[in-house]
């Protein structure tokens, strides 16, 4: 009866707790994220009464919470896949909305701009249309920079709710970390409170709406979540901790370089974007929307401006003037170092608009190179590398990356001014509008075909460039050009090539006395320009056939080795040796004055030899007349002074023989002999200002006193173990019979040299017994030296006076008076005659006794009496007189006679202006380079100016020759020039035609002509209309004149034509960008739908699974209810069995 009432009380117990949990389900059926409560019901532990185990009731022993974790996930899943696609949908509409407007429409613009070039080409000269076209070209400019600020406003919106999303994250992440916390306390899930585990279960569906998550469930109920999805690697939730995210942008409007750091204010550890999620779609949305939009608006205007402006450069405006650029944009970007965690200080400028980069870049350090890798931010293509510092350039910028970084160190660059937002249009002024072209063809009068001509001016990159083979020699924007090489002389391909317009080119081939190799110079239309042996049709085209940078042009040596006007385009090429005089500033003080000036000091123009081989001589090293020498200086009263007041002289040297050398048969060639011998020659010049000085220094090499050594024959008496001073004072003691001195170098060591007056002799050097080598470490044998060849003449100069007639004395007479050698010669300047050209007439009068010649030179502006030694090179005379009247102020402001006129000024000396400006040694028609090389000199080529075309230079014979090549860094040309220099095209027949130059009648090349085929030369084409006739020419000029002129617009007009970006015109590809905004867009739109029933359907099956039923709440309360009222029955029951116990007792 006891266990009756057990039973019923327990079970009514157990049965009111699932009333309790069912109603509590019902009460709870709406409230968001509740999950089935469902009480379990066990049976109670049996009793044993003998054989018989008598069951003890039922009990309630736990309140589950309806939990599929599968269903969870799929759940979270669908609400990040459907919430990515929200912000693509809503930007992305609103951004086509934009660009779609007809108003704002870019192609409408630009259709507006290309329609007004093909008006203002019906009437060039209307200013009217060439300012309707102006106007356009505004528009366009506008209308970029207004789609680019609309963008960029869109841009920050979407980043603003960008960083919102990821505040919430934030926000959510610190909420489940609560959660984690209370969840702590148990053990086992099964303990841990329902509705704990319900907020922790709808904190994670709100994380997912935000970014897609990997959740890892702990058997406490604890969950790690990991961003992006399981195993990433992004912890942002753990058991103890709830990660911040950061968010990186250089500027609200970046747009295109939203970045994500995981523990911004820690680690910084760069996250990747989520793959859905609304964070997730706000990066869709900057990677597939905007990113595209903004880059293509830059692409589009960089390259429509860039196309425009090269066409409206190469036009002449109404004024006769090259046109400007048209339009304008540039880029600036920001540094940010939020993702660097070293001391690093960064910055960056564009340089070259037209290549640098428009989207953000990413600068990674490593370590392990020293060097910061570049990448494209978006595409993380890899751009280059650059190393720590200032001014490293790539891709059009210019970085600096200073500091102390650590390893995977990032620095973000990002555009604050992009092309499309900063385009302006340049011009202003009607006047200014390039519609003319700058080359015009004209058919010759005589012409019988009626044929035309239209010009096209040929890309600079569909030009020809340089030869296929060759060291390649043009002038460097940025430096001069200096380079070694040795070349072999096999004849088969160019050894050297020279770029048009190089500006000091040299070529120096160090030819050997006993060489057989030969130099030409051909133009890339086969034109044999110089030579230093003949070649024949075959031969030359046997040297041209192996290389395809020659042209179409016939071989022709109409201009070989010619000079001045009959040189090819008035350009003459030399072969020899030669030097210019050189103007140098130098800081000086006036010796009158005391005034600190800037003084331009003249290095006189000079070329020495390499140290020569002492080769016994027996005849003539060099025939006469198969070297000459030429020399040019200024003297405007020599009969043969040209406008320019420079005398230009040459002389055919004599023989290099026995008697000039001033040696015996079978002696050896000498420095000094050479020397002596082209003294001897320069006597011969009209102007006497050139000398060639000699020497001869011989470096020891390792010093051994235990060697002997003789010098010249004479022994040099010295201890075994000798010091080198010791060695120096025994040289020198047998000096005056050795005629060699000893001295110390300290950077060199121990050098010999010639006593005075024996400059330039030969040294030989000897041993006694069976050394092998000298005590000086050099080996026994004669040692020749080297000699220069110098312009000389200058010996002293006046102060600059304003003009040749300037009043020096008040009108008063004085004297000169010329001293030399403490002979005192005077010379008497009359009254009236004391103006600078008085004075040169008075000098000369008197050369005579004074051995001293003036001359009136020019000299910025003034004048300069330069005063020249009749009777040497020397300038062993000084000037004074007793002129009153010339006075000048020294640095204290004090006034003082200058009785020497200046002559006697250090800061007068060394001005050049009556040296050679320029001296040479060339070869003749019957010398040879090994002529030049038993001289001592290598072999130049030498070309009279700039390089007037592309030259290519040719070594034949056989073996290898060392070969220096130079060119001086280019001047450049600020000012715009003609694609072309003008040419003529002569039909000599309807298959032959020649190109000549105009300006100096240079026939250039000479062509086979095929029916319909183009003419290209200097880079412009010319088509024919139909085929020319025998006779016909077409010259090819400057459209100086050429107001009226419209093929300038008529290839502007062409431009709109041209499909430049990715095969399309650029309306085609503006429409083309917004059409791929729509498509991205749609698409977006279609998976929201699709997501959508994904997403319904997946809170459909979760709510099945877990969500409250009211059916079947309804079913388990009457179920619970009925067995609550049948347990009380049960009691009922047990009740009246003890009622009848005890009656019964």
């Amino acid at each position: 009866m006891v266990d009756v009432l057990s039973i019923g009380s327990g079970a009514i117990n157990a049965y009111r707790q699932a009333l309790s949990t069912t109603s509590n389900n019902i009460a709870n059926v709406n409230t968001p994220g509740y999950s089935r409560r469902a009480l379990s019901i066990g049976e109670s532990f049996p009793v044993q009464e003998g054989v018989f185990s008598f069951g003890t009731g039922a009990q309630a022993e736990a309140v589950t919470r309806a939990y599929d974790e599968f269903m969870e996930r799929s759940l979270r899943d669908a609400k990040s896949d459907l919430a990515v696609n929200e912000p693509v949908i809503e930007y992305a509409n609103r951004v086509i909305d934009i660009m779609g407007n007809e108003s704002a429409s870019i192609a409408n613009a630009m259709e507006d701009f290309f329609n007004a070039a093909e008006q203002l080409s019906t009437d060039p000269r209307s200013n009217a249309l060439r300012g309707d076209f102006l106007n356009s070209g505004e528009l366009i400019a506008a209308r970029f920079n207004d789609l680019s600020f609309q963008v960029d406003k869109i841009a920050e919106e979407a980043h603003i709710s960008f960083r919102q999303s990821v505040d919430d994250l934030n926000a959510l992440s610190v909420q489940l970390l609560r959660v984690n916390s209370q969840l702590n306390r148990s053990a086992d899930i099964d303990k841990q409170p329902p509705t704990l585990l319900d907020q922790r279960d709808v904190i994670l569906r709100d994380m997912s709406q935000l970014a897609k998550l990997g959740v890892t469930e702990l058997p406490n109920g604890q969950v790690i979540v990991n961003f992006g999805g399981s195993g990433r690697g992004f912890e942002i939730v753990t058991t103890t901790e709830a990660k911040a995210i950061g968010v990186f942008a250089a500027s609200e409007s970046a747009g295109s370089d939203l970045r994500l750091i995981l523990d911004p204010y820690g680690a910084k550890r760069p996250m990747p974007p989520s793959p859905s999620g609304a964070i997730g779609g706000a990066v869709a949305l900057n990677t597939e929307i905007l990113r595209p939009i903004r880059s293509g608006l830059d692409h589009l205007a960089r390259t429509f401006a860039a196309g425009a402006n090269d066409i409206h450069r190469r036009g002449l405006d109404a004024r006769g003037e090259f046109g400007g650029d048209l339009f304008r944009s540039s880029a600036e970007f920001k540094a940010s170092l939020e993702t660097a965690n070293g001391a690093v200080s960064a910055s960056a400028k564009v340089i070259d608009p037209s290549v640098a980069p428009t989207e953000a870049l990413e600068l990674i350090y490593k370590e392990s190179s020293d060097a910061w890798d570049v990448l494209d931010l978006m595409t993380r293509e890899r751009l280059g590398q650059i190393s720590p510092g200032e001014k490293q350039e790539l891709q059009g910028m210019s970085f600096s990356v200073t500091g102390a970084p650590e390893n995977g160190d990032v620095v973000i660059f990002s555009p604050v001014e992009r092309p499309a937002s900063t385009l302006e249009l340049l011009v202003k002024d009607v006047d200014r509008v390039a519609v003319s072209a700058a080359m015009r063809a004209s058919p010759g009068a005589s012409n019988r075909s009626g044929v035309e001509a239209a010009l096209f001016v040929i890309a600079e990159d569909e030009r020809p460039q340089g030869f296929e083979f060759g060291h390649a020699l043009s002038s460097n924007a940025d430096r001069a050009v200096r380079a070694d090489v040795s070349i072999v002389a096999d004849g088969m391909r160019p050894a050297v090539q020279i770029a048009r317009g190089t500006e000091g080119a040299e070529v120096a081939f160090d030819i050997a006395a006993t060489g057989d190799q030969h130099i030409q110079v051909l133009t890339r239309e086969g034109i044999l320009v110089a030579g230093t042996e003949t070649l024949t049709t075959s031969e030359a085209n046997n040297l041209m056939s192996l290389d395809s940078g020659f042209g179409a042009g016939g071989y022709s040596t109409t201009y070989r080795n010619q000079s001045g006007t009959r040189a090819y385009l008035d350009t003459e090429i030399k072969f020899g040796a030669q030097s210019k005089a050189q103007d140098v500033t130098r800081k000086s003080i006036d010796p009158d004055t005391g005034i600190l000036n800037d003084t331009t000091v003249t290095v006189p123009a000079l070329f020495g030899s390499k140290p020569l081989s002492p080769t016994v001589v027996t005849a003539d090293l060099v025939t006469a007349g198969a070297i000459n020498f030429s020399h040019s200086y200024y003297d405007p009263s020599d009969s043969n002074a040209g406008s320019d007041g420079y005398v230009e002289a040459e002389i055919a040297l004599e023989s290099l023989s026995l008697s000039r050398l001033g040696l015996s048969s079978g002696e050896r060639v000498s420095a000094a002999a050479m020397a002596k011998y082209f003294n001897g020659q320069f006597d011969r010049l009209t102007n006497v200002n050139v000398t060639a000085t000699a020497k001869n220094t011989l470096m020891s090499g390792e010093f051994d006193a235990s060697k002997s050594l003789t010098i010249n024959g004479e022994t040099v008496n010295h201890a075994a173990n000798a010091k080198i001073s010791d060695m120096i004072q025994a040289i020198n003691a047998v000096s005056d019979e050795s005629k060699v001195r000893a001295e110390w170098r300290a950077e060199s060591g121990l050098a010999l040299t010639n006593t005075a007056g024996n400059e330039g002799d030969n040294i030989t050097l000897g041993v006694s017994g069976s050394d092998a080598v000298t005590a000086l470490g050099l080996t026994a044998g004669t040692y020749a030296g080297a000699y220069s060849i110098t312009a000389t003449g200058e010996e002293k100069v006046s102060n600059r006076f304003v003009s040749a007639t300037e009043v020096l004395n008040a009108g008063s007479a004085f004297t000169l008076t010329v001293t030399r050698a403490g002979a005192a010669s005077t010379v008497a300047v009359n009254a009236g005659k004391d103006t600078p050209q008085g004075i040169v007439d008075a000098i000369n009068a008197a050369s005579s006794s004074t051995k001293v010649s003036a001359t009136l030179v020019s000299d910025s502006g003034g004048q300069r009496i330069s005063l020249h030694n009749t009777s040497g090179v020397t300038s062993d005379f000084t000037v004074s007189s007793n002129i009153s009247g010339y006075t000048q102020v020294d640095s204290k402001g004090n006034t003082s006679a200058d009785t020497d006129l200046g002559f006697e000024d250090l800061n007068n000396r060394n001005l050049g202006l009556n040296k050679p400006t320029e001296i040479g040694l060339t070869i003749s028609s019957s010398g040879t380079p090994a002529d030049l090389g038993r001289l001592g000199f290598a072999t130049e080529v030498i070309i009279d100016g700039p390089a007037a075309d592309d030259y290519a230079v040719f070594l034949t014979g056989t073996g290898s020759v060392d070969t220096a090549l130079r060119a001086d860094k280019a001047s450049g040309q600020t000012a715009s020039q003609y694609p072309a220099d003008s040419f003529v095209i002569n039909f000599s027949s309807a298959s032959v035609y020649t190109i000549t130059d105009t300006a100096t009648n240079t026939v250039v090349t000479t062509r086979n002509y095929t029916a319909g085929d183009s003419i290209s030369y200097q880079g412009i084409q010319v088509n024919f209309d139909d085929i020319p006739s025998s006779g016909d020419s077409y010259t090819i000029e400057p459209n100086a004149d050429g107001v009226g002129n419209n093929e300038n617009m008529l290839d502007l007009i062409q431009l709109g034509k041209e499909p430049l970006i990715a095969g399309q015109t650029f309306t085609a590809a503006y429409r083309d960008l917004v059409a791929g905004t729509g498509s991205r867009a749609h698409l977006a739109e279609l998976s929201r739908d699709a997501m959508t029933v994904v997403h319904n359907q997946a809170e459909a099956s979760r709510e099945a699974a877990v969500g409250v039923n009211l059916d079947e709440e309804a079913a388990d309360l009457i179920r619970f209810q009925q067995a609550y009222q049948a347990a009380a029955q049960v009691v009922q029951v047990s009740q009246r069995m003890f009622d009848t116990l005890i009656q019964a007792s």
